[in-house]
């Protein structure tokens, strides 16, 4: 019995470890309006440049954008950063005053209105996490 317990004990604590470490995406697919992208430019390269002075690596957040005779009309911008684990990203996103001082800027601003909106039509986001090796 006693090892019976050991057992689930030791493969509920495996599981738990192996979920605070896997591999996981934050992408979102969004628009910016015309008049606000090298707004939402500098504001992606503010954060950046905090979280490379961290010591988090150069361009965290990437920006991508489809081509400009792609037929799609929406959801045209697409960003994504990666993380090792929930302690990884929760470290990205409390890094310091500062990176915290730019995001409260932005919300207050038209980026945070009408790019940052999270109302899965103009903006979604996900938190994707790898399946498979």
């Amino acid at each position: 019995m006693k090892k019976t317990i050991l057992t689930y004990m030791f493969i509920f604590a495996a599981s738990l470890i192996h979920s605070q470490n896997q591999e996981r995406l934050s992408v979102h697919f969004f628009d910016i309006p015309e008049n606000l992208e090298s707004k939402f430019i500098k504001f992606n390269s503010e954060v950046n440049s905090v979280l490379e002075n961290a010591g988090y690596g150069k361009s965290f957040y990437k920006i991508y954008k489809v081509k400009q005779d792609d037929k799609n009309k929406t959801l045209r911008y697409f960003q994504i950063s990666y993380y090792t684990s929930d302690k990884h990203y929760e470290m990205t996103h409390n890094v310091s005053e500062e990176y915290k001082n730019i995001w409260d800027k932005m919300w207050d601003s038209d980026i945070g209105k009408k790019v940052w909106t999270f109302d899965n039509k103009t903006h979604i986001y996900r938190k994707v996490f790898r399946i498979y090796n």
